[in-house]
């Protein structure tokens, strides 16, 4: 087969996928990434790298999902063992509801749930305390996020 229709048929293909719905998980930018979540049984993974704060500073992250039917909006926090993994702290919010607030080491591995309907919006915010010493700047660690809407069973 030649290259060109291989290209050819991998566009194809993908454009299947995503008009029939299989690819209902979508980014969208805006100031920051943003991730969309439609539709019960949509998930999504990311990486971010963490570096660069010093004591007293947070960096935020702001999504927003969709889903037609309610579901159980949960999310997984993962992380390497980087030195600034034990100076941070977490919290992620769904709307106006806290689902996890503590230090990123407790947090990590462990799955937290919301209720989601309709349009919902949702946060994750790493901060490190003004008390942290100096051993903490400089320090850097990767924290893996994995959304996903499950349905909600009756």
């Amino acid at each position: 087969m030649k290259k060109s229709s291989l290209i050819v048929l991998i566009v194809a293909i993908a454009i299947v996928l995503v008009c029939t719905g299989l690819g209902a998980a979508y980014l969208l930018t805006n100031h920051s990434t943003s991730l969309a979540l439609e539709g019960v049984g949509d998930t999504f993974s990311e990486e971010v790298a963490i570096d660069g704060l010093v004591p007293g500073q947070e960096r935020t992250y702001s999504y927003k999902g969709k889903t037609d039917a309610p579901a159980d909006f949960t999310v997984t926090l993962t992380g390497d063992d980087g030195a600034l993994t034990g100076y941070l702290s977490v919290r992620v919010e769904v709307g106006d509801t806290v689902v996890c607030e503590g230090a990123l080491a407790d947090v990590l591995g462990k799955e937290y749930r919301a209720k989601a309907e309709g349009e919902f919006s949702f946060t994750v915010t790493y901060s490190m305390a003004e008390e942290v010493g100096n051993e903490a700047q400089g320090a850097a660690c990767k924290v893996t996020a994995q959304y996903r809407l499950e349905g909600v069973s009756a």
